[in-house]
């Protein structure tokens, strides 16, 4: 599972904050899938596929913007029929302090879609007084999202499909997951891009198996379609990717075999 880590590229600062681990049965996740496709290294010695749940830190100069807010305050007690196990790995909370980063005063929240462990810190029930882990932020996400966030009414903003909403960052809706879901680009100043995907993929083994739809993919072949244009989209020169669930492999590209090269971010 990853731990915290921090790279620059060109002029960003790009941190994963991470929150929680969620240790899933493959067959069940992917059901198109068969046992004997995950005699693959994309799976944990005790046959589960390794999932990491947190947001991303996006720095340049002085302004600073979270994709995502993590798991939140939910137990895990509760697992679902796709999971083996479920654990907080270090509160976002906790890894954001580690930054140096006051929830407080972070004026924008993005997200790719609102499922629980996307919008966890950003709901009414994360902090005292129902104003989410970080009272004074915006809410930005796609059209096609419900209404779950702390203060949704007054604080969420919804964006169109290549609507820049903050300097060198773009929207591009990868609708399939949820009919909101929305990818974020970020233009490094250098001539290089990071897609931030969210669930577009859940493991590099959908760059290589784009049909492979998800359990919870809302519409399979919207999804698909979707998964398609970002393999391709990421297979372009100077075209890094951030999946948020790719375990050890976050940070990446798609090489000249149309197969995940991950950047290592730790040790």
């Amino acid at each position: 599972m990853p731990g915290l880590w921090t790279r620059t590229i060109g002029e960003l600062t790009l941190s994963y904050v991470p929150d929680a681990a969620v240790a899933m049965i493959p067959t069940r996740v992917y059901p198109r899938s068969t046992e004997d496709d995950w005699e693959t290294p994309h799976t944990t010695p005790g046959g589960h596929l390794a999932m990491g749940c947190g947001a991303l830190l996006v720095e340049r100069g002085r302004t600073r913007l979270l994709i995502d807010a993590g798991h939140g305050r939910i137990s895990g007690e509760e697992i679902a029929h796709f999971q083996d196990s479920f654990h907080h790995v270090r509160s976002l909370p906790e890894a954001l302090a580690g930054l140096g980063v006051d929830p407080a005063g972070l004026d924008t929240v993005a997200f790719t879609h609102l499922h629980d462990d996307h919008s966890g810190w950003a709901r009414p029930d994360a902090a005292e007084g129902g104003r989410s882990l970080f009272p004074h932020a915006r809410w930005v996400l796609g059209e096609g999202e419900p209404a779950v966030l702390a203060g949704h009414g007054e604080r969420a903003v919804t964006v169109s499909d290549g609507e820049e909403i903050a300097d060198g960052v773009w929207a591009w809706s990868l609708p399939g997951h949820t009919a909101g879901h929305t990818a974020w680009i970020l233009d490094s100043g250098d001539g290089r891009e990071i897609v931030a995907f969210g669930d577009a993929m859940h493991s590099p083994v959908q760059v290589e198996h784009p049909d492979w739809e998800v359990v919870l993919d809302a519409d399979r072949a919207a999804a698909e379609r979707s998964r398609r244009r970002l393999v391709e989209y990421l297979a372009r020169d100077g075209v890094f990717g951030f999946g948020v669930h790719f375990a050890d492999q976050q940070l990446g590209t798609v090489d000249g075999s149309g197969q995940w090269r991950p950047w290592r971010t730790g040790p």
